[in-house]
């Protein structure tokens, strides 16, 4: 994976920062850290620096910080990094791999909650569209709750072609979205080699993508209700995933 670009992005709290500083899908490029804070007193945070050149660290007093973020929440830790976005897909050797494509998400915290699930749910990369599609911003990885730094993210110019890409490597593609035609979520077999696509928060997936699609399911839902959040789709379908895996 040697063709990516690298989008700045900023990121505070003890959690993301380890995260960040240990990823190597990121690269930080300065640490800002409050004296006397929880995270200056922090013994995760002093450990990972041991590998962070003494140049990119500013210890600063309270007033200073509150310059980089007035925010309890950072813990009195910021940093300024550099994410790496991918655009070459790989070649798979893992068995029960599963990768999720996003067709046209635009909101940056529908993709951090997506980066922090499928952290939590053994994926092995997020791939969005680089035209339409939201990528990776400060709000993203804040969000994401350092699933940004677990989780690789791809961004394609065309969809199709992915899936040509991932149809030559073995893999099913399962496409989720409310279709008269499309099976109940958990009655799909997403062990294996598995690829979950999900439309963005405006028109769906797309007609030719669904027709490229090796199946089609929904999840059923009351009359009250026609459509889930993206990120709240994702959650049900990547842990149900995890279970046929692990079970």
């Amino acid at each position: 994976m040697n063709n990516f670009t690298k989008h700045r992005i900023s990121v505070y709290g003890i959690n993301g920062c380890h995260d960040a500083i240990t990823s190597s899908i990121i690269d930080v490029n300065q640490v800002i850290i409050e004296k006397n804070s929880p995270a200056d007193n922090s013994s995760i945070i002093n450990a990972v620096l041991t590998d962070v050149s003494k140049n990119l660290i500013d210890i600063v007093d309270s007033e200073s910080f509150k310059k980089y973020v007035d925010n309890n929440r950072a813990q009195g830790i910021f940093i300024k990094a550099q994410a790496k976005t991918f655009h070459e897909l790989p070649n798979i050797e893992k068995e029960n791999s599963c990768f999720v494509i996003l067709d046209q998400v635009q909101d940056p915290h529908n993709l951090g909650q997506i980066l922090r699930i499928c952290a939590g749910g053994d994926i092995d990369g997020v791939i969005v569209t680089d035209r339409n599609s939201v990528s990776m911003t400060s709000a993203v990885a804040q969000v994401s709750q350092g699933g940004f730094s677990k989780v690789p993210l791809f961004s394609v110019t065309n969809i199709n072609k992915a899936i040509s890409h991932f149809k030559d490597n073995d893999f099913w593609i399962t496409s989720f979205e409310n279709n008269i035609e499309a099976k109940n979520w958990y009655s799909i077999d997403l062990k294996g080699r598995s690829v979950l696509i999900f439309g963005g928060e405006g028109n769906g997936i797309s007609k030719q993508i669904l027709k490229n699609s090796d199946f089609l399911a929904t999840i059923p839902m009351s009359h009250k209700m026609n459509s889930l959040n993206v990120a709240t789709a994702v959650s049900a379908i990547v842990f149900e995933r995890l279970r046929q895996v692990i079970s």
